[in-house]
């Protein structure tokens, strides 16, 4: 773990040295901040207002983590950095989680100031816990699967602007299969084995809809299938990225 947590600082700190971090950072928690004083300023429920905001963050670091992965390995194989990074004691596996790390505890410190909304409802009136908990509990992991993420479509290529194509597209698709999926299969005159492959087919879709498990999250529900949902494909996504670290020992 000493490898992990050298790779892990150096990470977070190239973070704070980057204009990419500093303008991305800055627009992030400038444009979340907006969204939530312009609607607790319109809206009549205080509460309401604040699980608007934490909703806000969610669907901006959506946005934002695209931006911050791009270069997490990708600019490591364009200068050719990896190979250095390789040739030194570090297991494949040790290189992917610290460059996770980093760049997951940067965005964990640009969503912290949104922790002052629940400090300004307050003034007003008395929080409702439950979804306050919840949704923020939604958004760490949302957090922790969309870093993720990134740093795969960052493995997988060379370039930093392919690498933040892909991850913003993978991301978008995610939040809007929730809305252009029905929650059940159209009615099609056909034989059954058909109907039930299109009812698993529309059944997974609507698993696979970020928005649908987070949802639940921001409306103050906590259950394992969401939870299953985020930490599964956060490992699976992790594995993916360490497969594609070591796959450059296959050539």
């Amino acid at each position: 773990m000493r490898h992990v947590l050298a790779l892990w600082k150096r990470e977070l700190i190239s973070y704070f040295l980057s204009p990419v971090g500093y303008i991305v950072g800055s627009v992030f928690i400038l444009l979340y901040n907006w969204f939530f004083f312009f609607g607790f300023k319109e809206a009549n429920d205080a509460n309401m207002a604040l699980a608007g905001g934490i909703s806000a963050v969610m669907f901006l670091v959506t946005f934002a983590i695209p931006f911050l992965t791009m270069g997490l390995l990708a600019d490591e194989k364009r200068t050719g950095t990896i190979e250095m990074l390789m040739t030194a004691p570090v297991a494949d596996w040790e290189v992917v989680l610290g460059k996770y790390l980093g760049a997951l505890l940067f965005i964990v410190v640009l969503s912290l100031p949104s922790l002052l909304h629940v400090v300004a409802v307050r003034a007003y009136v008395k929080p409702d816990w439950g979804p306050i908990i919840s949704g923020y509990i939604g958004l760490g992991l949302v957090i922790l699967l969309l870093v993720s993420m990134g740093l795969f479509f960052s493995s997988v290529s060379k370039s930093a602007l392919v690498a933040v194509m892909i991850s913003f597209v993978a991301f978008m698709t995610l939040l809007i299969l929730g809305i252009v999926i029905p929650e059940t299969a159209p009615a099609i005159k056909t034989s059954n084995v058909f109907t039930n492959i299109l009812h698993y087919v529309f059944k997974a879709l609507r698993y696979a809809s970020l928005g649908e498990h987070y949802n639940n999250f921001a409306y103050g529900l906590v259950n394992t299938k969401d939870l299953a949902y985020f930490l599964s494909g956060t490992a699976f996504f992790l594995f993916l990225s360490t497969l594609a670290v070591e796959s450059r020992k296959w050539k």
